[in-house]
């Protein structure tokens, strides 16, 4: 093996654009370089390590849980490279804005809003890394982050933007298909046992969750189930017409709307955990970070007071 002192950059750079784009075709574009090189340097690279960085499923790739935490790293690494260069250079970073958002919160409830922030304060520069991880602020380069927990963050200012609120959805064909014209105000919990349930292995205990709470934990036993590795993977597999699965109904509601996805139970399960806008005080004091919460607890707030109007209704 070769000593890791050699670990090229480049190839740092290489695996955190695969990270980032979840395929080596979009990362060798961004890198200027063929997928089959991609792939290379990152074999190269998990041989050095002596473990896997990446499961590769055709050219779509995920994360193993090592190469998350080892991409983690690297990406707070060449961050604080580009700031010492910054700063050696004079330029400032007042205007750049760090945020780590979980990926399914980015994918289905930030990104579709974060084109109002960019219009609103066109001067502000935004940097967004989507992890699992948390990340310590002292020693990383992150303004802000987007965390799911109770509110309890030591040391860290935390603000509450809305809580989790399950419900199964499912498509519209999908439901017929199985139900035919069952009126959905007939619909019981323990109709799925009519259908497939679909699992996230970063939402582990969601349908346990809410099947506990609506009185039917026996459906879990009689109902064929199917996996993924992503809450944003199983919302997808419903779109498709899969199965049913269980979602937080913040992260459903334009879906819903849009008729894509039914939500047919009136039984929704609210949690005492939520995500939570988290950052250091000294941070909050810089406009840039000023500015986005308000936005961010404006737009979460409104977020709020439709699910509320809709579940109400």
């Amino acid at each position: 093996m070769r000593l890791l002192s050699q670990v090229n950059l480049n190839s740092l750079k290489i695996v955190e654009s695969a990270a980032r784009h979840r395929n080596f075709t979009r990362a060798g574009e961004e890198q200027f370089i063929t997928a089959s090189a991609v792939s290379q340097r990152v074999k190269s690279l998990e041989d050095q390590l002596r473990f896997k960085i990446f499961l590769r499923g055709g050219n779509a790739v995920s994360l193993t849980p090592e190469g998350e935490t080892y991409v983690s790293r690297v990406r707070e690494a060449l961050e604080r490279i580009v700031a010492a260069s910054m700063e050696a250079t004079g330029q400032s970073q007042e205007h750049v804005l760090k945020i780590s958002v979980l990926p399914t919160f980015a994918a289905r409830w930030l990104f579709p809003r974060l084109p109002q922030f960019q219009q609103r304060y066109p001067d502000i520069e935004m940097r967004v890394s989507t992890s699992y991880a948390t990340h310590e602020f002292a020693t990383s380069e992150y303004d802000v982050e987007i965390r799911y927990g109770d509110g309890s963050f030591p040391d860290l200012r935390s603000e509450l933007l809305f809580k989790e609120d399950l419900t199964p959805v499912c498509s519209r064909k999908l439901f017929h298909q199985v139900l035919g014209d069952k009126p959905v105000s007939k619909v019981m919990p323990e109709d799925l046992r009519h259908f497939t349930l679909l699992h996230s292995d970063t939402c582990t205990h969601n349908w346990e969750s809410w099947l506990g709470f609506a009185g039917a934990s026996f459906v879990l036993s009689e109902t064929k189930s199917i996996y993924f590795d992503s809450c944003m993977m199983s919302y997808e597999a419903a779109n498709a017409g899969m199965g049913f699965a269980v979602a937080n109904r913040a992260y459903m509601a334009s879906d819903i709307r849009a008729d894509r996805l039914m939500a047919p139970f009136a039984v929704h399960h609210p949690n005492t955990a939520g995500w939570y806008f988290v950052c250091p005080d000294k941070t909050l004091a810089a406009r840039k970070v000023l500015l986005f919460k308000q936005w961010i607890m404006a737009e979460a707030g409104l977020t709020q007071r439709q699910l509320d109007i809709e579940i109400g209704a």
